[in-house]
């Protein structure tokens, strides 16, 4: 296998929708990494962890508001607690704001940067 001296590695990805975060997470898979991806809504990583397990790979799948600090801990937790030491952690999370920024809400505009910021 490719990378081997990854093995029993374990990745995390937050934000592991249906584009980059679920192909990064894929990549680790490959690569011989225990996989823990994590979105707001974890009904939606159901085909992600499908794909990963099929494959030959582990994975994980929590359900985590990036912008809640205790959600973020109680992951962490679990996953070295549970699964094994991180070795890399991704951050991709994304607010799937799609217009122009004159006509963003201060509303909105808070949550992309609470967001990008914790």
């Amino acid at each position: 296998k490719c990378y081997s001296f990854f093995a029993f590695q374990v990745a995390l990805v937050v934000g592991a929708g249906d584009g980059i975060g679920a192909s990064v997470a894929r990549r680790f898979s490959v690569a011989g990494f225990v996989v823990c991806v994590a979105r707001r809504n974890s009904d939606k990583l159901a085909p992600l962890l499908e794909q990963i397990r099929g494959a030959g790979g582990t994975a994980h799948g929590f359900a985590l508001d990036a912008r809640k600090e205790s959600e973020v801990i109680d992951m962490m937790r679990c996953i070295e607690d549970d699964i094994g030491t991180l070795t890399v952690c991704v951050f991709n999370i994304g607010a799937n704001v799609r217009f122009p920024i004159l006509d963003t809400t201060s509303r909105v505009y808070f949550k992309v940067w609470e967001m990008a910021c914790f």
